[in-house]
């Protein structure tokens, strides 16, 4: 089949990218022939001549981890014009299936009157859509999905949040995972691995990275060998590391440690901290290759009320033979299992604990790591980039177990509001 996959243009992409890249790898893997759009608000739509660190993956655009795809004009499709839109809609309708992989358009500035783009999904109606929900905002923080529901064949939910906060919508869903390259591969025995751990991602608020940079201090003296490795960069980052404007929650406050009212980014450095940018797919493969240890101090309370809403790259450490130290209540109840799959972040009470639940789980006797690491593997067929292809495309033709949403009176009200006032369209 031809498989279109629509991309809208959002902040903070985040695993987006390379939730996409998998995607697309996984249906070209089956047999299916995939094609990657970006849908451009604009007159005309040139090459995009960005600059960073490119890298190509399975549908062909390079990408970068922080900046995203670097589009030509061939995969950039502008719909502001009535003749661009019927190009637009024309091009679409020449595909088996369409998926969306950013739900609807998001709600900023260079969207502001912009009443072209619900015509997008109006298309044939044999033509398939779906789109994928990537976090628990759904509907409450794009209650306009309501718009497009009816064209909607269903909702692929990459998590427990996810799934659970797309019961508003009125569209069948159904979990259907991170997509994974080869999950059962080849890892490293225990013993050879580094001591110390990694941690990797975008910074922003729910990440909490700051927790996980104050607790380096608390850390022992870093030994010859050890990791202590923290990638990614993001607002938050920056709050961290400003000499003028860093934040008062990014400061020590324990006036029993010598490090006390210093910023916590400065004396983690001091105490072993490697920095690095956003890696990249081989880097990332290469770091948690070597590591023992894989930390996601992410956590979000109002995500948790709804389910796990787990990242990727749990899921990547695990695929090469490091332990996942991370939240219960980030990971939720149902896939992953607390002193099964993970150590849990949740025990600790401070930052010294925090330190402490790290450094346990580097240090782990080769039996007890074999054992979350036999476990691990037991989950991960699952997310084979194969396996999740044809839930995609079973999905997309209603052959598959779904659960069908309601709407919700409250969230009805906000899409109305946010039609009418934002993109100039009267429901």
């Amino acid at each position: 089949m031809k498989i279109c996959v629509a991309f809208h243009a959002c902040m903070d992409l985040g695993g987006i990218i390379n939730h996409t890249e998998q995607m697309i790898g996984g249906l070209i893997d089956i047999g299916h022939d995939v094609t990657l759009f970006e849908m451009v608000y604009a007159d005309k739509a040139a090459n995009q001549n960005k600059f960073g660190n490119y890298e190509r993956g399975s549908s062909g655009i390079f990408f970068d981890q922080g900046k995203g795809w670097n589009f030509p004009s061939k995969n950039r499709i502008p719909y502001k014009t009535h003749a661009g839109l019927n190009s637009a809609k024309q091009i679409l309708n020449e595909f088996d299936i369409v998926i969306w992989t950013v739900p609807v358009v998001p709600k900023n500035k260079q969207h502001l009157g912009n009443d072209m783009w619900p015509e997008l999904y109006n298309l044939d109606p044999k033509v398939k859509q779906i789109a994928f929900i990537h976090d628990g905002n759904c509907p409450a923080g794009y209650p306009h999905i309501y718009h497009i529901a009816e064209h909607l064949s269903g909702l692929a939910c990459v998590h427990g949040a996810a799934l659970n906060g797309a019961a508003k919508v009125p569209v069948p869903r159904s979990l259907v995972l991170n997509p994974q390259y080869l999950p059962i591969q080849t890892i490293e025995n225990w013993e050879d691995k580094h001591e110390g751990f990694v941690s990797m991602q975008t910074f922003k608020a729910w990440k909490h990275a700051h927790e996980l940079i104050e607790a380096i201090s608390y850390m022992p003296p870093k030994q010859k060998g050890e990791l202590r490795e923290v990638a990614g960069k993001g607002i938050e980052y920056q709050y961290m590391t400003s000499i003028d404007k860093c934040k008062e929650a990014y400061f020590h406050d324990n006036p029993d440690q010598p490090f006390h009212t210093r910023r916590m980014w400065d004396s983690a450095v001091e105490n072993g901290m490697e920095h690095h940018s956003y890696w990249d797919t081989h880097e990332v493969r290469e770091w948690l290759t070597m590591a023992r240890v894989l930390v996601d101090p992410s956590w979000s309370n109002k995500y948790s009320k709804m389910g796990g809403h787990w990242n990727r790259v749990v899921v990547d450490a695990m695929i090469h033979g490091a332990i996942p130290v991370a939240h219960r209540k980030h990971m939720g109840d149902e896939l992953f299992k607390a002193g099964e799959h993970y150590i849990d972040l949740d025990m600790s009470r401070d930052p010294q604990d925090y330190a402490d639940i790290i450094m346990t789980a580097s240090n782990l006797t080769d039996d007890l790591a074999t054992r979350f690491r036999d476990n691990a593997r037991d989950l991960l067929p699952m997310f084979d980039r194969k396996r999740v292809a044809q839930q995609i495309v079973d999905l997309a033709f209603g052959n598959i177990e779904t659960m069908l949403g309601e709407k919700d009176s409250a969230v009805h009200q906000k899409y109305e509001d946010l039609m009418f006032n934002h993109y100039g369209v009267l429901v």
